[in-house]
C-alpha cells in the first residue's frame, strides 16, 4: 500500500506558550490533541494508518509580533524543542524550520542549522505585523538560502493584522482575522512572490500552501496578468502551477476533485492540520474513504510528497 505522508501538522510547545505570553505576545491556544509526549502522536498515526508526518510550530506561535531579537530567540527555541521531540521517531517524523521575517540573516542561519538536524522544509507565514513583505529586496536572501538547501516552503496563514476597528467586533475580530485576513494574506503573498520575480531568481523553489490553497485555486483564471521574466511573458497562473502545490487539510471529497481537475494530480499532497484545530488524525484520513479510488489518491500524494522532500 502507498505510504501516507502528512504535510500539515503542528506542535505548540508548552514552554513557548509561557515564553511568548511573558514577552507580551498573544498567548497561543494549545490544541486538545497536542502533547509534548510524541509517543502519543505516533500511536495516533498508527491508528490512522499514517506513515510519516512533518511537524511545524503551532500557527498561534507568532514570534514576529515581538521585536526582532526576541522573535529570533523564540524561533530558535521552538525549533530546538520540536527537534528534541521528533528525534526519537526520526523514521516517522520530520521537522519543519520556523523563521522570522524580522531577522533575515538570522533566519538564513537557522534554516542551515536545522537542516543539519534533519529538518526537511521551512515554515513561512504570509506576513509580519499585518504586512506582506515577501517581495521586498531584503527578504530575497532568505529565499536564496532556502533554494540553496533545496528545501520546499510550507506557506501558512498568519501575521495578525493590526486594525483598531476589529476591536468593535465580537471576540475583537478574531473570527474576521482567521476567516478572511489569513486567507487574503496568503493570496497576496503568492501573487507578490510571482510579480516580484522570486521564481526568476530561484527557479527551483517549490511552495506547499496549506488548506487546499485557500482561495487561490478558485482564482486561478483571474491570474491572467503576464509576468515579464527571463523566459518571456508568462501568465501568473502558469507560474503558480509550476511552483506551487496545495495540501488537503480541511478539504472534502468534492473540493478535492475540483483541486485535482483545476491544478492537476501532481500538485496535491496530503495534509491533516493535526493539532491545528481540525480534530483527530482519523478525521483527516477519512478523506480517502470518500473518494472513488483511495489507492490512487494515496499513491499520487505520496509520489508528490517524495518528490518535494527528495525522499
Amino acid at each position: 500500500m502507498p505510504q501516507l505522508i502528512d504535510w500539515h501538522a503542528h506542535h505548540t510547545p508548552p514552554e513557548i506558550v509561557e515564553k511568548l505570553a511573558s514577552l507580551g505576545g498573544r498567548r497561543p491556544r494549545v490544541d486538545v490533541c497536542d502533547s509534548p509526549d510524541f509517543s502519543k502522536r505516533i500511536e495516533e498515526m498508527d491508528d490512522a494508518g499514517l506513515d510519516r508526518q512533518l511537524v511545524c510550530q503551532g500557527a498561534g506561535v507568532y514570534a514576529d509580533s515581538l521585536p526582532a531579537h526576541q522573535a529570533m530567540a523564540l524561533v530558535r527555541e521552538t525549533n530546538d524543542l520540536i527537534a528534541q521531540r521528533v528525534s526519537p521517531y526520526a523514521h516517522r517524523l520530520m521537522g519543519v524550520t520556523s523563521v522570522s521575517l524580522k531577522d533575515i540573516q538570522g533566519s538564513i542561519e537557522e534554516t542551515q542549522r536545522m537542516a543539519g538536524k534533519g529538518f526537511r522544509a521551512v515554515l513561512l507565514y504570509s506576513g509580519t505585523d499585518g504586512e506582506v513583505v515577501v517581495d521586498r529586496p531584503e527578504v530575497d536572501p532568505l529565499f536564496a538560502g532556502i533554494a540553496e538547501l533545496n528545501m520546499p516552503i510550507f506557506l501558512h496563514g498568519g501575521g495578525f493584522r493590526r486594525d483598531s476597528t476589529l476591536d468593535q467586533l465580537e471576540d475583537k475580530g478574531a473570527g474576521v482575522s482567521a476567516s478572511a485576513f489569513a486567507d487574503a494574506s496568503v493570496t497576496e503573498c503568492v501573487v507578490r512572490m510571482i510579480a516580484s520575480g522570486v521564481f526568476d531568481r530561484h527557479p527551483g523553489l517549490r511552495v506547499v500552501i496549506r488548506s487546499g490553497g485557500g482561495g487561490l485555486p478558485l482564482l486561478l483564471n483571474k491570474l491572467f496578468w503576464k509576468h515579464k521574466g527571463p523566459r518571456g511573458e508568462q501568465r501568473y497562473a502558469e507560474i503558480f502551477l509550476e511552483h506551487f502545490v496545495v495540501d488537503t487539510a480541511s478539504v472534502g471529497a468534492r473540493t478535492l476533485q475540483f483541486l485535482l481537475d483545476t491544478l492537476g494530480e501532481d500538485r496535491i499532497v496530503f495534509g491533516s492540520d493535526y493539532c491545528g484545530g481540525s480534530g483527530p488524525l482519523k478525521k483527516a484520513v477519512s478523506l480517502f474513504d470518500e473518494v472513488p479510488d483511495p489507492a490512487k489518491l494515496r499513491s499520487l500524494t505520496e509520489l508528490n510528497s517524495r518528490r518535494l522532500l527528495h525522499l
